[in-house]
């Protein structure tokens, strides 16, 4: 008679799949929250990218047409929410058309002239930006610097506008845009103790 082989049997044990489950659970209590931070900031980032292109495109067109040209903002409060920009004349005063150049930001992205609420930073310095800003919609000349428009005259200035990202815990998820009198387009983020690009 020939003895018995033992087969081999492949898989795992119920304790080997316990300690599986467990550690894989340990991993994700650990990461869950700083997922939760991580991918509003990064569409709040790509929203402040977008943002900076429309001005920069407002720029080039008051160029290429030789006149003022102002970027606005339109806040949706019918579906689909959000924010939108767009660039026009400064001479035309109508609401945002289907042909104007235009970025639509994700809610819940709020606009403020200066950082308020529970948690919110101190609005950047005229040190560190280097200019005194203004805050409403900036306009660009026919040689594609800042400048108030008002009526016929458009005052060179520089401008700085803030956003809040609704998404984003504690007193991170603010960002800005500033734009300095010679036309520089910069991004800044507040990291939770200081605001960096």
């Amino acid at each position: 008679m020939r003895p018995h082989s033992r087969t081999k049997r492949s898989g795992f044990s119920v304790q080997e799949v316990l300690v599986a489950v467990e550690a894989i659970t340990i991993i994700l209590t650990m990461t869950l929250p700083i997922m939760t931070n991580s991918i509003p900031n990064v569409k709040l980032r790509a929203s402040m990218t977008s943002v900076s292109g429309l001005l920069q495109n407002t720029r080039i067109l008051a160029v290429k047409l030789n006149g003022t040209m102002t970027a606005r903002y339109l806040v949706r409060t019918t579906s689909p929410f959000g924010l939108i920009y767009y660039a026009k004349r400064a001479t035309d005063s109508s609401w945002l058309a289907v042909s104007d150049p235009q970025v639509a930001l994700e809610a819940p992205i709020t606009p403020y002239t200066t950082p308020t609420g529970g948690g919110a930073p101190a609005a950047i310095s005229t040190t560190a930006l280097g200019f005194t800003p203004q805050t409403g919609d900036p306009s660009f000349d026919s040689r594609g610097l800042p400048c108030s428009y008002s009526g016929p005259t458009c005052t060179p200035n520089g401008f700085i506008a803030y956003y809040k990202d609704d998404r984003i815990s504690s007193s991170s998820g603010w960002s800005a845009i500033s734009i300095s009198p010679a036309g520089r387009i910069r991004r800044w983020f507040w990291n939770g103790s200081s605001w960096t690009d």
